[in-house]
């Protein structure tokens, strides 16, 4: 019988934890922090850390990772599952990462005689994959997580074997919303392709949704693009993992060789900027006061100092997880007894699809 304690990310959109004990073993989905200053941790204790077999991560995102130091203070010497991405892709180096392969991708990975795994690719970011565990008799899915349309990366699920899972444990965090993502970049496009004399700048994260927008905007515009030095190993680990990659994206040699390398100035940039850089992002505005900044996702206008009038930004609002379409998509394809919905304070462990298909009329 499985005992799930949330420890984040369950009404709340960042420090997803989740432990998970099962005949006096335990494992822990993901270990992150919060996405605020004050990085709060996850409400993980030494006697969660205790009782560990295994813990089990989902990507490289901090809001999935950052706490992992609690693990070692309190002693935790078991393994730290991932993919080979998304170690390579952390600040710091841990002594018990257990480093799956891409070719084991599918296969049962047995980590002890109660634990096995398999994994899939998520579409969240290079790297990013989702897990179906079996836990004794028991068979959890986690979604890590999960983006259906990235222009770039693959998204896949577990293969359809009549599995029914005692527990599912999916990604929400757009479920308010009804997104199309290759609109969103056609719409972009247009926008860009309409206004040649007008700099535009990204803020940028190290995301799938920069790598998506930087390549598709390359194709599909003629102007030419930068990508700010913090941001460049995002490509790079493009380069160096193209079994992650959805086969017609040949794009990415050419972005390379083009974008990459030229050192030619324009006057119409497309730039690439880290989000949480505002000096950066000042300095750019300063040199290029006609350029218009789009923002991509949930923006914050307090988030900067700067005030950014009408005419000086823009949004278009990228998919970066499931929204109400995908969740209720997946939730019918990964068939559970129970389903616990995180990455939103819209939904919280009680949230069942039922309830999200009565609320259809409030999704817009």
């Amino acid at each position: 019988m499985l005992n799930v304690e949330i420890l984040g990310g369950v009404g709340e959109y960042g420090r997803n934890c989740f432990f998970i004990e099962n005949n006096g073993h335990a494992i822990l989905l993901d270990c992150g922090v919060m996405n605020n200053r004050q990085k709060t941790p996850p409400k993980l204790t030494q006697a969660h850390v205790t009782k560990l077999d295994a813990v089990f991560i989902s990507h490289s995102h901090t809001d999935h990772v950052g706490a992992i130091p609690l693990l070692e203070r309190w002693g935790y010497r078991g393994p730290i599952i991932m993919s080979k991405m998304t170690a390579q892709q952390l600040k710091q180096s841990f002594q018990h990462t257990g480093i799956f392969q891409p070719e084991s991708i599918g296969e049962w990975i047995v980590v002890s005689k109660c634990l096995a795994f398999q994994w899939g690719y998520s579409g969240h970011l290079i790297g990013s994959v989702w897990y179906k565990i079996r836990f004794f008799e028991e068979v959890i899915f986690y979604s890590g997580d999960y983006v259906v349309d990235s222009y770039l990366l693959k998204a896949t699920l577990p293969i359809e074997d009549g599995t029914v899972y005692d527990l599912a444990i999916m990604d929400s965090g757009h479920v308010e919303k009804r997104i199309n993502n290759i609109e969103v970049l056609q719409q972009m496009t247009e926008y860009i392709n309409a206004n040649p004399g007008c700099p535009i700048i990204f803020p940028s994260s190290f995301s799938g949704k920069t790598a998506d927008i930087a390549t598709y905007l390359f194709q599909h515009t003629t102007r030419a693009i930068r990508v700010d030095h913090a941001l460049l190993s995002l490509f790079d680990n493009y380069y160096e993992a193209p079994e992650n990659l959805l086969p017609t994206k040949t794009i990415l040699q050419e972005f390379k060789l083009e974008c990459l390398t030229k050192k030619t100035e324009s006057e119409n940039f497309i730039y690439f900027v880290p989000e949480r850089n505002e000096a950066k992002l000042m300095e750019l505005l300063h040199k290029k006061p006609t350029a218009m900044v789009i923002f991509t996702g949930y923006w914050n206008k307090g988030k900067y100092r700067i005030q950014f009038s009408e005419n000086q930004h823009k949004e278009f609002f990228y998919k970066t997880h499931p929204d109400y379409d995908d969740i209720i998509a997946l939730s019918k394809k990964i068939h559970a007894h129970k389903t616990i919905y995180f990455h939103s304070s819209l939904t919280n462990r009680e949230t069942t699809i039922l309830q999200l298909l009565q609320n259809e009329e409030e999704i817009t």
